[in-house]
């Protein structure tokens, strides 16, 4: 089977950028992961590691979407399948310490404010996020207002406890926010 540079550097590229940021992550750590030619990068991508990462930030987006997505549709129950997506999260975590889609967070954090471009495909993804969690409930029968404001709640819960799972390397803070989904999605 023939490979596939771009693929092969977008993906590489995601899984640096999770694991040393955007500006920790240089080229030649692309080419070296993805095993692509050196020449190869501005072939394909004529911006250079700003285009690099923004296709990196939607390849993370399409695939944890399907992810997250797969999960959900395994419970009728939105509470159940949420609560039950979170301790998955927090089992992976437990398993390997690497969470695909956390890149997301770090690249906003550190591009926000110098690159309109990745700070707009970082808002894209979380919005999409937000939106499988919504429509679980919409689905479920929440009235579009309801599932809209505790589908924000539960991805920045989620964003938040992601973040502070690296930070102790420790799986608690998903563990807590699945508790405490079954009171917040009864309001």
């Amino acid at each position: 089977m023939k490979r596939n540079s771009r693929e092969d550097m977008i993906k590489a590229t995601a899984y640096l950028l999770q694991s040393k940021g955007y500006f920790g992550t240089g080229l030649n750590d692309i080419i070296k992961l993805s095993g692509a030619p050196k020449g190869s990068i501005y072939y394909h991508f004529p911006n250079g590691k700003e285009q690099l990462a923004k296709e990196a930030v939607e390849w993370t987006k399409q695939s944890v979407c399907q992810f997250i997505t797969e999960k959900l549709n395994d419970y009728s129950d939105p509470t159940e399948a949420i609560q039950n997506y979170i301790l998955d999260s927090a089992e992976r975590f437990e398993k390997d310490s690497y969470f695909q889609g956390v890149p997301i967070t770090a690249i906003v954090l550190e591009t926000s404010d110098i690159s309109e471009e990745l700070r707009e495909a970082c808002r894209s993804v979380f919005e999409a996020w937000h939106h499988i969690f919504a429509d679980k409930l919409l689905n479920y029968g929440y009235e579009p207002r309801a599932a809209y404001k505790i589908a924000m709640t539960v991805n920045a819960m989620i964003q938040g406890a992601l973040v502070i799972c690296l930070t102790r390397n420790d799986s608690t803070p998903l563990k807590i926010v699945a508790e405490v989904i079954p009171p917040l999605l009864k309001t």
